[in-house]
């Protein structure tokens, strides 16, 4: 083999070599954005089903009591949490959905995270809840209404983004 024949070889396994290299590394991160899109599917399920079965609870305590003819406002939560004793998921009114800082509910699924183990993939969930007005229900009011806000942030370890999702809950 002459220099000139040595040189295209050696040219053509060096862009062979790029070759594969480029199609490992689009093959890599495909697999990636398809883990993180499951990931992030589910997470939203999880945030749903929290919603879902906080918007079914009592609107307040005062609610629960079946003595009182009419609710005013001034009756309703002043702080606004679970009362003593209450653990989720046994939650009785909505506004026991707002956890104290840095309390965090951990809900296991039976998506299993092949890179991980074959345990089940564990999902963390924080959430706040606050009244809100009808004018500006994105923040706080700093009264009681009618209208109390659920902020949900659901997030897990092969996750990219913390999924964040919300409702108002109201009583007329």
């Amino acid at each position: 083999m002459s220099t000139g024949q040595m040189m295209l070889a050696l040219g053509a396994v060096i862009l062979l070599s790029l070759l594969i290299l480029r199609f490992n590394g689009t093959t890599f991160t495909a697999q990636e954005m398809t883990m993180d899109s499951k990931m992030g599917i589910l997470a939203i399920s999880v945030a749903n089903s929290y919603i879902d079965v906080a918007k079914k609870k009592a609107f307040d305590e005062v609610v629960m009591d079946t003595t009182k003819p009419t609710i005013l406002l001034s009756d309703l939560s002043s702080t606004l949490g679970r009362e003593s004793g209450e653990v989720y998921p046994d939650f009785d009114d909505f506004d026991d959905y707002n956890l104290p800082a840095g309390e965090i509910i951990v809900d296991t699924t039976t998506l299993i995270n092949p890179s991980k183990s074959s345990k089940a993939t564990p999902f963390y969930i924080t959430s706040k809840v606050y009244y809100v007005t009808t004018a500006n229900p994105n923040a706080p009011a700093m009264v009681k209404t009618w209208n109390k806000k659920l902020e949900v942030k659901v997030w897990t370890d092969g996750l990219v983004d913390t999924i964040r999702m919300s409702t108002v809950s109201s009583m007329w």
